[in-house]
């Protein structure tokens, strides 16, 4: 392999704030042992935690247990009137995770509600997709050919604006549809048949020339149950944390993970990235545009949550927020015609939220944040950096 050619590197992601990359999967507080006294949430391996309850002749009081469950009693509950514990079935659980008790408002709710799982291999050890930490990659690279083409940010945000007030806009289908036609004029810059450029198809993209691997199996990696925290304001401009009934477990600060890049030069100098150095400027450069538009909306009152964010260079997972996922904002001309067209797509999208009413300082009008450690955190800051 021609090293002239390509550029491979070694990365390592470094959780800042907890991070939840979901896997689909959603636990019911009937599928999983939580322990308020240990504050402990125990997995389990549904086959072999099957197994033990036939082995123990406990099928009957179990299907009676399902069937009347009405998230009073707990399955660790249930399990101990039968006379276990989580001693007795430590060969049916597969991990555990954290669950402070400061999370819960009500400590008599012997359950966390349903709880969003981490994305894991077979093996249960836990990860991050190549094609996540891809798609932030390719986010931060659209936000830097924007900074340099004042023509096309004019041109899509006059038609975003067009869209948005006609009656007959449908927020998913027009507003993707514009988005995917910003993408492809930006990025498909590879001509492969007759000159031809700005194909729909997806072999015309320069992101071809961007191979980004899954993270390594992380085994024995601690976790957190938390709980969805939106950071907003009471009438009187006041901070007013709200916490809602969304749990996920997410991997905690410190935490490093590994991962490879893989540059082919020819094709992504097309866009302006010939080197891993140039791909981490465009992360950092665009990680810091969605910052500086949250500190000027938030900071002032939520000064904690942004403690020891700026060590990171990109968001990452579940509960991020709109802004750090698209780049609409990135678009307007100001903060303001930003605030006011966000909120009418939002509200077009979302009528029982009122954002036309409540965003006022920004919108959408809250900050995706967490508790950890007595903290409140943003949730899903992570820094990537060669090793």
């Amino acid at each position: 392999m021609n090293s002239k050619q390509f550029e491979t590197a070694k990365m390592c992601l470094k959780v800042v704030t907890p991070i939840n990359t979901a896997d689909g999967i959603v636990l019911g507080a009937k599928d999983y042992l939580y322990d308020s006294s240990r504050q402990k949430v125990y997995f389990l391996n549904l086959h072999q935690w099957h197994m033990f309850i036939y082995k123990h002749m406990l099928l009957e009081k179990y299907e009676s247990y399902l069937a009347n469950f009405r998230d009073k009693q707990s399955l660790l509950e249930w399990l101990r009137m039968q006379g276990y514990d989580i001693d007795d079935v430590r060969t049916v659980i597969t991990s555990e995770a954290q669950a402070t008790v400061n999370l819960m408002d009500n400590e008599k709710k012997k359950t966390l509600n349903d709880i969003n799982r981490h994305i894991q291999q077979p093996d249960g050890s836990l990860y991050v997709p190549g094609s996540s930490i891809k798609g932030v990659f390719r986010t931060a690279i659209l936000y830097s050919l924007l900074q340099k083409r004042q023509d096309i940010k004019v041109k899509y945000w006059r038609q975003i604006q067009e869209k948005i007030s006609s009656n007959y806009f449908k927020p998913y289908r027009d507003f993707n549809k514009l988005i995917s036609d910003l993408e492809n004029e930006l990025l498909h810059t590879l001509r492969l048949v007759d000159g031809d450029i700005h194909s729909n198809n997806a072999v015309y993209s320069a992101m071809r020339g961007l191979q980004v691997s899954d993270t390594y199996a992380s085994r024995n990696m601690q976790t957190a149950i938390l709980q969805k925290v939106d950071g907003g304001f009471d009438k009187f401009g006041k901070a007013s944390p709200k916490k809602l009934p969304i749990f996920r477990e997410c991997m905690l600060p410190k935490a490093e993970l590994f991962f490879d890049v893989k540059i082919e030069k020819a094709v992504m100098s097309t866009i302006g990235i010939n080197t891993v150095d140039d791909l981490l400027k465009a992360t950092h450069s665009f990680f810091a545009a969605v910052t500086d538009l949250l500190q000027q909306a938030f900071e002032k009152e939520y000064q904690e949550a942004f403690q020891g964010v700026a060590a990171g260079n990109m968001f990452l997972g579940g509960n991020t927020g709109f802004l750090s996922k698209t780049l609409l904002a990135m678009l307007a001309p100001d903060k303001d015609t930003a605030k006011n067209t966000i909120k009418v797509l939002l509200d077009k999208s979302f009528k029982n939220h009122k954002h036309l009413l409540r965003d006022k300082i920004i919108a959408p009008r809250t900050l995706k944040c967490t508790n950890y450690n007595g903290k409140l955190m943003l949730m899903g800051v992570a820094e990537v950096r060669k090793v």
